[in-house]
């Protein structure tokens, strides 16, 4: 009775299984430095809750190697590369918006193009320490308490009804200077994570691992 069990935990054993591996695309800021402070706590997020993470650029033919498996990568792209892989039902490109002026003109036009082509990105709001979120019922989620985050958040929501007609989602990551990640920070990982191309993993090792 237990050998058809012993010779299946074999079978999957010899098929390697591991988690997914995710692709998260951080638009590349055109304008300021938003998508790195993005880049930056998605690490720090990722390390904390202990996953595999790496920075790529480039075109994903031209990834190196060497990336950690079932972890999460993240992708640092302008949207015209953006716009020519990724796939329509692959996840949420991420769209980075601090309260610098260059950084909200960046994050529409990114939201432009990438709308204007049918994905669905997300705008991660990047507040201070000093920027208390606050729960946004209406949203599903957290909005910056008042301040230059919020007026900038606003002013991105009215430019897109106007000119768009579209309501952009909107998720707030906060950080830690401490390094550890709160429970709020936590869930919105969560679905940062969720909004992720996932790439499923290779059968065997040594297998090739590109999404392309």
């Amino acid at each position: 009775m237990l050998e058809p069990i012993r010779d299946q935990a074999a079978g999957l054993l010899a098929w390697h299984l591991q988690p997914p591996t995710r692709v998260l695309a951080v638009l590349a800021a055109a304008r300021g430095s938003a998508s790195l402070e993005l880049l930056w706590r998605l690490h720090q997020g990722c390390q904390a809750l202990g996953m595999p993470c790496a920075v790529v650029e480039g075109e994903p033919g031209h990834w190196p190697e060497d990336l950690p498996s079932g972890g999460a990568w993240l992708w640092h792209a302008p949207a015209n590369e953006v716009l020519r892989w990724w796939p329509t039902d692959g996840g949420r490109p991420l769209v980075a918006l601090t309260a610098e002026p260059a950084a909200l003109v960046a994050a529409y036009q990114d939201l432009k193009r990438l709308h204007g082509m049918g994905l669905r990105p997300v705008v991660i709001a990047l507040p201070e320490p000093s920027d208390h979120p606050v729960p946004d019922v209406a949203r599903g989620g957290e909005a910056p308490a008042p301040g230059p985050l919020s007026a900038a958040l606003s002013a991105l929501r009215r430019t897109c009804d106007s000119h768009l007609g579209v309501a952009p989602t909107v998720w707030a990551l906060g950080y830690d200077a401490r390094g550890s990640v709160t429970p709020e920070t936590q869930a919105v990982l969560g679905r940062i994570l969720d909004a992720a191309w996932v790439l499923e993993a290779p059968a065997f090792a040594g297998e090739q691992r590109r999404p392309c």
